[in-house]
């Protein structure tokens, strides 16, 4: 390997050893403790090292953000992998969607913070367009007539994200909600959203 291959590794390493350190941070602390010192610290560089990787604090966790996506994509798919009646794998990507923003709590709500301080959130993350493609493909098969308009879609994307933002919010409100409980809501609000899209 010449040189100039050992240096590009050896950046990659790093970017990916500040990216590293941040998500810790974020995951134990909340993305408010977040410091470009503090994940200098962590990694044991000096916080000059981390400001050449990222121009300050926001460009780390915007790129924290489209890991997020990515990985929540993956978890919606792997939900979906072995679901094949249309109504079945609506409720399977919304559990996975539930169940991701539960786990990856922090890492969860730094991706809808980060984003309301983007300007153009498409052009920002975009994995966020696969995101949304992913429920446009899943909810075409549910629409009668099987012809989603771009307004009836929009319309129930924004319910299934009012109603995972909301029951997210909720467990993070009541520390106390069994998940036997979390599951029969999540049911019926699944059931009553896909009967809304049925009837677009």
């Amino acid at each position: 390997m010449g040189s100039k291959e050992r240096v590009e590794r050896l950046k990659a390493e790093v970017h990916q050893l500040i990216l590293d350190a941040a998500m810790g941070i974020v995951k134990n602390e909340g993305c408010e403790a977040v410091s470009i010192r503090k994940i200098a610290d962590t990694i044991e560089y000096s916080p000059t090292i981390v400001y050449s990787y990222f121009l300050n604090k926001e460009a780390v966790l915007i790129e924290l953000s489209k890991r997020g996506f990515t990985m929540l994509i993956n978890c919606i798919k792997q939900g979906l992998v072995s679901v094949t009646d249309p109504k079945e794998r609506m409720e399977a990507m919304l559990m996975a969607f539930v169940h991701f923003a539960t786990k990856e709590n922090e890492l969860y709500q730094l991706m809808y913070t980060v984003g309301s301080g983007v300007e153009d959130v498409g052009k920002a993350f975009p994995a966020l367009s696969t995101f949304i493609n992913l429920f446009r493909q899943e909810m075409q098969p549910l629409v009668k007539g099987n012809t989603l308009t771009e307004e009836a879609f929009r319309c129930n994307y924004l319910i299934c994200m009012s109603f995972v933002h909301g029951l997210v919010s909720l467990n993070r409100y009541y520390k106390d909600i069994d998940p036997a409980m979390n599951n029969m809501v999540l049911k019926k609000a699944i059931e009553g959203i896909i009967s809304t899209i049925e009837l677009s």
